[in-house]
């Protein structure tokens, strides 16, 4: 039986005759979307400030609380009372952390192990006292190897310790044989962040002399004479010339790759100094006695793995010095050891493995600010042939990322937790999807590791499922999770890293879904098993942004072939525009959040985005509107609207030539 959907545009059809029962509404239409579009922009630009908790463990492409709050407030609103919201694509766990903020119980479930032993830690943190005397026994533990390995001696005379120890890639000519240093620019890292103003830096010729000079106008090279343009590219899209004339790509050179260390950043409680490093510096960074003893497995095959195969990584401890890689094994044997507590064992674990995405000899060193990006920031491997290895325990207030600094921000989101929820919430897991489904019961949280084609739960129990689906190709999940997975493996041996399959991403390269069809389809079981659990007055609301008409497809048929019917959308603001990987391109920085019922005989009255006249009417604005239209006749599309919705989208101003041929 088709449901009759009542537009909102007639105001007699809005109201029912006293004959008709009342039809179902939105609860998009209790959003204010322009109070929480502003209130999500604020967070996407510093989500540790807004969220602490989620600095538990790294995820991508996480939304935000200021937007999934406001939906869960707004559901509430139509349905008073503690309700079980169910997120089956939970990932990095914003909205778990909504709901239990607002005193609701949750279902979280993701395919990955790795999000799954993060959530559980995550929404179980102990007392913040606990995990402070967790953090002072490692440091007590830890503080005499720290000293060996980074302690050292700054230029006045202070000690101090090596805060980041940067090296270049060096590699052979396939023409002549000869090897040389590979700088990415000329400008290899300003003395001061950017903002003091000093122009003093550390130059680098063609040649890979390094010198220093003022980075405001050009110079001779000392070595060579060679003139210098600070502004200079020597790896254009990953390739460099020789002396010789001969130009290689990087991954030619590929079997010759060797490390260099070229710089140090020394720091105490007083003073900072980017320097030439010492020979005691050098042959401590770089001894032989750093003996890690674990085997962290194969790099596999895909679609971000293949640019470090291609470039000589082959295992996933060829992404970090030696010394880097023995400090994390010991750090990782004293936290599994630092308390009797299991839930600040998981929390403290979890810190050590945590700091393994700053990879030695991956992670980028920024010139600019002097600061190191994490290995897969920008959703993507950070290759680089100027490589950053931080001092792993951290101190002094230097290094992102390191263990000392997120055994504090621990402590914070413990902290932040306790305080939302009054108490230790109860946290059932991570069970895996083979589990039989019960009800939840007096559990606060109920964890799960398995794909969401089998929820672990009872018909008609949740209230509300909200969800944030894989964006088709966007982000590669399980690859870029592929080394904090291997390094977490030692923690726990029930913790795989092995290649996942099932992940409702597209990705040609592993053969995983290598179609829409086959997206479309995984989409539409787990869309169907939601809708299995949802009680008879229960939404299925979920935010998606793609640019691809092909996506839209995909989950405009994995909806309807679930049975589920269009109630509303809405358009919020999702990511920070000024992000380094969204600034200067035509970027998605909105989501469209859909709502969703399964289908039935009971009257609809949708819910259509907002018109926003103090807002500019984009043409990404404009092309979300298109969709909106689109998406609004799920649960009665016809034959042929594959078509339609792929003319409408594909030639539309929002889409890039090279979108429309794909």
């Amino acid at each position: 039986m088709t449901a009759m959907t009542i537009p909102t545009t007639d105001p007699q059809l809005s109201v029912p005759s006293s004959s008709q029962p009342e039809p179902l509404r939105s609860p998009l239409g209790r959003l204010d979307y322009l109070k929480v579009s502003e209130e999500a922009r604020a967070e996407s630009r510093n989500r540790e400030v807004h969220l602490p908790p989620v600095s538990t463990y790294r995820w991508w492409a996480r939304r935000t609380s200021a937007v999934n709050g406001a939906l869960i407030d707004a559901f509430n609103a139509i349905t008073p009372g503690r309700l079980l919201v169910a997120d089956m694509f939970a990932g990095g766990g914003v909205i778990p952390l909504a709901a239990v903020a607002r005193g609701h119980q949750v279902y979280a479930q993701d395919l990955n192990p790795w999000p799954a032993a993060g959530l559980t830690a995550m929404l179980g943190l102990p007392a913040p006292d606990k995990l402070r005397e967790a953090a002072s026994t490692i440091e007590q533990w830890i503080r005499t190897e720290v000293e060996a390995a980074y302690g050292t001696t700054l230029i006045d005379g202070n000690r101090g310790v090596v805060s980041h120890t940067i090296r270049v890639a060096t590699g052979e000519c396939t023409g002549c044989g000869q090897r040389a240093r590979m700088f990415p620019h000329a400008l290899v890292s300003l003395r001061n962040r950017k903002e003091s103003g000093n122009p003093q830096a550390w130059m680098a010729c063609r040649r890979g002399h390094l010198f220093s000079a003022n980075s405001d106008k050009r110079r001779r090279c000392p070595t060579c004479h060679v003139l210098v343009e600070p502004t200079a590219t020597y790896t254009p899209m990953r390739t460099i010339t020789c002396e010789c004339g001969k130009t290689d790509r990087l991954a030619d050179r590929a079997e010759t790759w060797q490390w260099e260390i070229v710089l140090v950043d020394r720091s105490s409680r007083t003073a900072r100094e980017i320097d030439i490093p010492t020979e005691a510096e050098r042959e401590r960074a770089d001894s032989g006695g750093w003996q890690p003893a674990h085997d962290l497995g194969a790099i596999p095959p895909g679609q971000e793995t293949n640019v470090l195969i291609r470039h000589g990584f082959q295992r996933w401890q060829d992404l970090y010095p030696n010394r880097q890689r023995h400090m994390l094994e010991r750090m990782l044997d004293l936290a599994s050891r630092c308390s009797t507590d299991p839930s600040v064992l998981r929390a403290a674990e979890l810190a050590v493995v945590g700091s393994a995405e700053m990879a030695g000899h991956l992670s980028r060193w920024d010139r600019f600010y002097l600061k190191s990006f994490e290995s897969m920031a920008g959703h993507r491997f950070n290759l680089t042939t100027l490589a950053v290895e931080p001092n792993v325990w951290g101190g002094v207030g230097r290094g992102r990322g390191t263990v000392l600094r997120r055994l504090n921000q621990l402590v914070k989101s413990a902290n932040w937790l306790h305080e939302k929820t009054g108490r230790e919430l109860l946290v059932q897991g991570p069970l895996t999807s083979s589990t039989p489904a019960t009800a939840m019961n007096e559990w606060d949280v109920r964890v799960v590791e398995g794909s969401s084609e089998q929820i672990v739960l009872p018909s008609e129990s949740v209230h509300l499922v909200l969800t944030d689906p894989p964006y088709h190709d966007d982000v590669q999940y399980a690859e870029l999770s592929g080394p904090l997975r291997a390094w977490a493996r030692l923690a726990n041996e029930k913790l795989t890293n092995e290649a996942l399959t099932g992940e409702a991403v597209v990705n040609s390269a592993t053969g995983q879904l290598v179609d829409a069809g086959a997206y479309e389809a995984l989409l539409g079981r787990i869309f169907k098993e939601a809708g299995r659990t949802l009680r008879p007055d229960g939404h299925l609301v979920f935010s998606y942004a793609n640019r691809s008409p092909r996506a839209w497809i995909a989950v405009f048929g994995a909806l309807q072939s679930a049975g589920l019917r269009a109630v509303g959308c809405e358009m919020v603001h999702s990511e920070n525009e000024t992000d380094h990987a969204k600034r200067g391109v035509r970027a998605c920085t909105l989501d469209l959040v859909l709502d969703l019922v399964p289908a039935g005989p009971c009257a609809v009255e949708q819910h259509r985005p907002h018109p926003a006249p103090d807002i500019p009417l984009t043409d990404e604005r404009r092309f979300l509107n298109v969709v909106a239209d689109m998406f609004l006749r799920v649960g009665d599309l016809e034959d042929g609207w594959r078509s339609e919705v792929h003319k409408a989208l594909s030639e539309h101003p929002f889409i890039t030539p090279v979108e429309r041929a794909t």
